[in-house]
């Protein structure tokens, strides 16, 4: 039984899945998106919490699907919009976030090992997998930007060169 808690604990948090469930840790606990961003060898994992509130950083009026930059043109945070297909669920149909989604880039993100990250959540399950784009869009954007906090760029830089790897091997 502890095996396969282990094995479907690695398949919920391989990078690109975005995982639903009542998160236990947030303030207030709960239901809550994480997607996970990165993960090493030794299995631990950088993941990243959604919120559908207004918090974008920007006025709604101005705001758009991927990226979203300040006044100053500095990268801060990224949204999913409802009328983009952002990936595909696990029964394989196209994914959209049920509601306008944003990543903020200063306080979004979480690490550490698999296990203790998903004991965190009551009932996770997975509801999507990005799309490549969206998955090389949010990375590059977390990338750039200067709320990301230092430690998580070298995996960032990481995933990005793989990705570009990837690219010129199927070109």
């Amino acid at each position: 039984m502890k095996l396969l808690l282990c094995v479907n604990v690695i398949k919920m948090l391989s990078p690109r899945n975005v995982v639903y469930g009542f998160s236990k840790i947030t303030n207030p606990p709960k239901e809550k998106y994480l997607i996970s961003l990165y993960r090493s060898k030794e299995l631990s994992v950088v993941a990243c919490f959604t919120t559908s509130q207004d918090r974008a950083g920007v006025p709604l009026e101005q705001v758009t699907h991927g990226a979203i930059k300040n006044k100053e043109k500095e990268i801060i945070s990224y949204v999913f919009l409802t009328s983009v297909c952002v990936g595909v669920a696990p029964d394989g149909s196209d994914y959209h976030f049920p509601v306008q989604t944003v990543v903020r880039f200063d306080y979004c993100f979480k690490d550490g090992e698999q296990t203790d990250l998903l004991s965190s959540f009551n009932s996770p399950k997975v509801v999507c997998k990005l799309n490549d784009a969206e998955y090389e869009n949010l990375i590059y954007a977390m990338y750039k930007s200067d709320d990301t906090p230092e430690k998580y760029k070298p995996h960032f830089e990481k995933v990005l060169f793989d990705l570009g790897e990837k690219k010129k091997a199927t070109s």
